[in-house]
């Protein structure tokens, strides 16, 4: 299950991405072959709210464009700045919406970038899935790339 919560704007278009969102939540199970429902709550907040999250609980008072708060099993809470996804229209960028969303389920699955090597990683795997969501992959598809397209058509 995922729980969106935002402003009626911010509401209105994570309603029409509800699908996209389940997909890649499946996604995730399905590389994890974990054997129950993934629950995910995704908040889009102000900058001053991040800042705060992120002076509370990894002690840097700055502002940060995700935040992921596990709670075992694959589960957790993912707060997103809407700066960091909202253009000058104040609507949604859809890319970056899905990138950030993507970069914190990663680190609800236990991904982190602490280092380098572990940042080269998990941008890999994030860059994997924004390709196969966004592209149909057909010519040289591995089977994780099969699986995924399949999820997120």
């Amino acid at each position: 299950m995922i729980e969106i919560i935002g402003d009626d704007n911010l509401e209105k278009f994570l309603k029409s991405s509800k699908e996209k969102i389940k997909k890649l939540s499946e996604y995730f199970q399905t590389i994890h072959q974990a054997d129950h429902k993934t629950q995910v709550t995704i908040k889009i907040v102000s900058n001053d709210e991040i800042k705060t999250m992120n002076k509370n609980f990894r002690k840097k008072n700055k502002i940060t464009d995700v935040l992921s708060f596990p709670d075992g099993d694959f589960a957790g809470d993912i707060a997103i700045a809407d700066s960091y996804i909202l253009n000058k229209n104040k609507k949604i960028n859809e890319q970056n919406f899905f990138m950030l969303v993507s970069h914190g389920l990663h680190h609800l699955f236990g991904y982190d970038h602490y280092d380098k090597q572990s940042r080269s990683n998990m941008r890999f795997l994030e860059n994997t899935f924004m390709t196969v969501s966004y592209t149909h992959l057909r010519a040289h598809e591995t089977s994780l790339h099969l699986v995924c397209r399949l999820l997120l058509e």
